[in-house]
């Protein structure tokens, strides 16, 4: 297997209330829970494939009922535009789980794979402000939610989260979704954001 390692802005939106119940391994909210979730690649490599720079949102769909730990998800993943073939190639292996680490967690999730689409993704980090957008398609930012000031975040700790047990919490300014037959806004809703280091040898 080849080795991969990226150190990315992760950011998340889902349809559940604050504070996302899945935290606490019960049911969504509303029982499914529809979530697009950013990773923009600070640095990060698969093999000898240089990722520095480009961005990758994976879109889970879970219709319910039960955890989102049961599976019975479905997943499309929308490639950065701007990527070579090469990375194209490594960005789908990492991002479907294939090269393993913690994706490949997720992935097992997964039993309704909806497919790989290449996209102009703009991923944008301005103050307490972090936003990603695919033009027609997405249209999320989150700003951080509660703390004692109002562009502090509060983070919770000892989580499930895949992302580690230091989660900060944010809410979403905008959460517009729209493709594969599906549709929802999540304005108002649960968000994260975080910077990650996740590697498998």
């Amino acid at each position: 297997m080849t080795p991969w390692h990226i150190q990315a802005d992760y950011l998340e939106n889902c349809n559940c209330a604050l504070l996302c119940p899945c935290l606490f391994a019960v049911e969504p909210t509303a029982g499914d829970c529809n979530v697009p979730i950013a990773y923009h690649i600070r640095t990060g490599q698969y093999g000898a494939v240089r990722l520095d720079g480009l961005t990758v949102v994976r879109v889970t769909i879970f219709p319910g009922p039960g955890l989102m730990a049961s599976g019975n998800q479905k997943m499309a993943l929308y490639l950065d535009e701007r990527a070579t073939d090469e990375q194209y190639a490594a960005l789908e292996q990492i991002f479907t789980g294939q090269a393993g680490g913690p994706l490949a967690r997720l992935q097992v999730l997964v039993t309704e794979f909806l497919g790989t689409r290449r996209a102009p993704i703009t991923y944008t980090i301005a103050g307490a402000i972090h936003s990603v957008a695919i033009p027609g398609i997405l249209d999320v930012a989150v700003e951080p939610a509660g703390g004692s000031n109002p562009v502090r975040e509060m983070v919770i700790t000892n989580t499930r989260h895949a992302c580690g047990p230091d989660l900060p919490v944010a809410r979403g300014l905008r959460g517009l979704f729209r493709d594969y037959g599906f549709h929802w806004d999540n304005t108002g809703k649960n968000g994260h954001y975080k910077l990650i280091d996740w590697s498998a040898a």
